[in-house]
């Protein structure tokens, strides 16, 4: 029973973890952004402002439970993809950017349909140089 008691401990810590150590940071810094904007709006009600804080919170903590847990094993899958693909970065890439790009924080713009919400993430565009120097 104790056992059992440390291994969940051990695993809401693994992921409480891996949470915040994969946020990305730019995606929070936009997210302050447009708080800021809109709360210079005042086209809403204080109380459909705390509705759709309150909503937000507590859809993002299972959504980010979930979130991270499919990028941590696509983090994990994404290595298995390297080693077994013989060092292809772009097969592995491939499955990085699906499970590790995405939305992990749900916001009242999500939630109003003003955002898109990408449990998988969509590949990002490749550098101007890297595309110059394939050519």
């Amino acid at each position: 029973m104790r056992t059992m008691r440390m291994k969940t401990v051990v695993v809401v810590l693994l992921v409480t973890f891996c949470y915040v150590a994969m946020v990305p940071l730019s995606d929070a810094q936009e997210t302050m952004i447009e708080e800021q904007e809109a709360m210079t709006e005042e086209t809403e009600s204080t109380s459909s402002q705390f509705g759709l804080g309150a909503a937000s919170f507590f859809v993002t903590l299972p959504y980010s439970a979930a979130k991270v847990t499919v990028a941590a094993l696509g983090g994990i899958f994404g290595g298995f993809t390297y080693l077994f693909s013989a060092g292809n970065e772009k097969a592995a890439k491939a499955v990085w950017d699906t499970s590790l790009r995405g939305t992990y924080v749900i916001t009242p713009a999500h939630l109003k349909g003003e955002k898109p919400i990408r449990f998988f993430g969509v590949p990002g565009e490749e550098e101007p140089e890297a595309m110059a120097l394939a050519h």
